[in-house]
């Protein structure tokens, strides 16, 4: 019986006592092989997570961008009907839209609507840019009459600081009206701190100026445009 049991006990254990090398390794070796699967599994899962999260955001994006852009354009013409003058309203008013791809005077990629009826023209509009406020870009647009006098201008997009750059905005004041009914000439183009006409706000001298100073660029850019060379656009 003792002599069975040793023998049961050497093939299981070496010289030293120890367990048996052969199935430390085998075990190892499993061991080894899942540590690596999971980490397998592991690199798929978060991949496989990534790429549906990026397709989602994606899908996302492309659905709202119709929504968005509807809501642009809305805005748009929404601000188009309080900005033209009052001989360019109506239901047969025609509005032809160009592209103004580069300017000096107003920046890149802007546009001009020519309002007219039976071939005569009856008022402009136009959207032009500047550097000159506190956050670049600073858009206006503005309504102009058939003889190129500021009708009605007001802010089409804006960063200036909250309670101070945006106090310039039709949502706060009526400081923009004060540019109304002036050409290019009938008005020194400054804010009176510089020695101009034009008032500004306190706290957002800046901002007012550059309004002023923009409005002015469109004035100069409206009387020398050659309607020849510029491409039309859809009205949205």
């Amino acid at each position: 019986m003792n002599k069975n049991l040793e023998t049961v006990l050497d093939t299981n254990t070496n010289d030293t006592g120890s367990t048996n090398t052969g199935n430390d390794k085998n075990k190892k070796k499993k061991y080894k092989y899942s540590r690596t699967a999971r980490a397998i599994l592991s690199g798929l899962s978060l991949a496989f997570v990534a790429s549906l999260c990026v397709g989602m955001i994606m899908y996302t994006s492309e659905s709202t961008e119709q929504m968005r852009e509807n809501n642009r354009a809305n805005s748009l013409k929404a601000k188009i009907n309080t900005l033209l003058p009052d001989e360019a309203r109506g239901d047969n008013i025609r509005l032809t839209c160009y592209a103004i791809k580069k300017s000096k005077n107003i920046g890149h990629n802007q546009k001009l609507y020519i309002a007219s009826k039976d071939l005569e023209i009856k008022g402009y509009i136009m959207t032009y840019s500047t550097s000159l406020g506190y956050s670049d870009p600073l858009v206006m647009i503005a309504g102009f009459t058939p003889d190129k006098k500021v009708y009605k201008a007001d802010i089409y997009f804006s960063q200036e600081t909250p309670g101070l750059g945006d106090k310039v905005d039709r949502d706060h004041g009526n400081f923009l009206d004060q540019l109304s009914g002036h050409s290019l000439l009938t008005a020194n183009w400054d804010v009176k701190k510089n020695g101009g006409d034009f008032d500004f706000i306190t706290g957002s001298t800046v901002t007012s100026r550059a309004t002023v100073i923009a409005t002015s660029q469109a004035l100069k850019e409206l009387n020398s445009f050659d309607i020849r060379s510029l491409k039309k656009c859809k009205v949205k």
